[in-house]
């Protein structure tokens, strides 16, 4: 079970990792809006270069959300056989999503070797898109995100 658990968690933050490096809009708490790419996250300040406004600088607290294109697309045409597992893994997704430290992990490890191979997998991205995670969590390259342990130290910071 505990082995499902992290798998579990490791394809609710690959799905988000597929979508964190691609230019999310931020939702401030005063209804605008900054689409741009995060550069960076430092004491709860996020730095984004914005195409329109140029580098950008937003503390969490004006922050009312963060949407990644792609993040619900297709999610409606997951497989009937995921059953509630789809929602709960948006809903980790979500919380991810939302945290600075947590974000600042997924982006240092974009450049890993193996993130790099399961990213430029095409099936698994398409399984990504889909909300398929029954054959993400059966996908030999996902399990093996197990062994990986610059992806077991996050997994661990978040189970705290």
């Amino acid at each position: 079970m505990r082995t499902f658990l992290k798998a579990g968690f490791a394809a609710a933050w690959l799905g988000l990792a597929s979508v964190a490096l691609a230019s999310p809009t931020i939702e401030l708490k005063d209804g605008s809006r900054i689409q741009g790419d995060i550069q960076g996250i430092k004491d709860g300040v996020y730095t984004v270069m914005s195409p329109s406004l140029g580098a950008v600088q937003v503390t969490q607290e004006n922050i009312a959300r963060i949407v990644y294109d792609g993040s619900s697309a297709n999610r409606s045409d997951a497989p009937a056989r995921d059953g509630g597992m789809g929602q709960e893994i948006q809903q980790v997704q979500q919380r991810l999503a939302q945290d600075p430290e947590t974000m600042k992990a997924i982006m240092s490890l974009q450049n890993d070797p193996q993130i790099q191979a399961i990213l430029n997998d095409p099936a698994i991205m398409q399984a990504i898109e889909k909300g398929d995670y029954t054959s993400l969590l059966d996908n030999d390259k996902i399990k093996a995100l197990e062994s990986n342990p610059q992806v077991n130290q996050v997994l661990q910071q978040q189970a705290h």
